[in-house]
């Protein structure tokens, strides 16, 4: 089979950021391309796909699993790896050399070089959180490239961490498990179980979280089990989506809730739980959505 073919037959973007300037959308793949689109392509109202799409290699053997964006750098995080590349907004070109990068420790125990699943880049203090294969959550100052501490309690791979503005941080994981940390604390400080909820439970697809998204007061998880809202507080669920398939995504958006998996369709809920927009997809699976208000409203799936 044609490498062409291979690409098109088993190739996933699992991974989106938008630049700091709101102009630029990058998304990588499996096969190890980095793709970048103008925005301002999109405010021509055209029926088809824009122009200008630029591709900035990797090399086969990297795989873009997660990306963030601060200031001209994007952060690429792959098998082992965490990266920088710098961008040059002005000619639209994504350096070819690594600025910098951080290599994620291998436990004495591991067989493989974990990889990294998830970024959360906190805005507040230019902290960079890596959750990985190994189960554990890394966090990286970006000042000096240096793992400043580790996160420990997940018992299997770490698909998804996210952080609010109170110091919090959140993982989910393939245990089932979301757990709720302190940049001030050494160990989680809650955790929940959706899996354990008879309402969220479904046996078919596991007790795994894909997906976990979060605000000042609630946050948002599911996987295996349902999507769910749950109190920040009370740890309680006060309500579940009626998403058909396996959850890899969710997300606040405004006031609304955005879901998308393993479905061919990625849906919006009212907070409350009411289908408001039923949006198919070209694939059979949602891995990444990425989204803004201004200065260009759009949403790419």
């Amino acid at each position: 089979m044609k490498e062409k073919d291979l690409k098109r037959a088993y190739n996933n973007v699992l991974s989106q950021v938008i630049s700091s300037s709101h102009q630029y959308l990058f998304a990588g793949n499996l096969f190890g391309d980095i793709f970048v689109l103008s925005l301002k392509e999109l405010d021509k109202g055209r029926e088809e796909p824009p122009g200008k799409l630029k591709i900035f290699p990797q090399g086969s053997s990297v795989d873009i699993n997660c990306l963030q964006f601060r200031r001209d750098f994007l952060i690429v995080g792959t098998v082992g790896v965490v990266y920088g590349l710098q961008w040059n907004e002005d000619d639209e070109v994504l350096s070819t050399k690594r600025s910098w990068e951080v290599k994620i420790p291998m436990q004495s125990d591991a067989v493989e070089v974990p990889d990294v699943n998830s970024l959360w880049l906190s805005p507040d203090t230019d902290t960079l959180f890596a959750g990985c294969g190994d189960g554990i959550i890394y966090q990286i100052s970006l000042e000096d490239g240096r793992i400043e501490r580790d996160y420990r309690g997940h018992t299997d791979y770490v698909h998804s961490v996210v952080g609010n503005s109170n110091g919090q941080i959140f993982s989910g994981a393939e245990d089932g498990t979301v757990r709720f940390w302190s940049t001030k604390q050494l160990e989680q400080t809650s955790m929940i179980e959706p899996y354990t909820k008879s309402q969220l439970l479904r046996p078919d697809w596991g007790k795994w979280i894909g997906s976990v998204a979060v605000n000042d007061d609630w946050l948002l998880c599911g996987g295996g089990p349902r999507a769910s809202i749950f109190h920040l507080r009370s740890l309680e669920s006060t309500c579940v989506f009626d998403f058909p398939g396996r959850v890899h995504v969710c997300d606040f958006v405004d006031d609304s809730v955005f879901i998308g998996g393993e479905h061919n369709h990625v849906q919006s809920y009212t907070l409350n739980g009411m289908l408001q927009a039923n949006i198919p997809i070209e694939h059979t699976a949602c891995y990444s959505t990425v989204w803004q208000t201004a200065p260009i409203k759009f949403m790419s799936i």
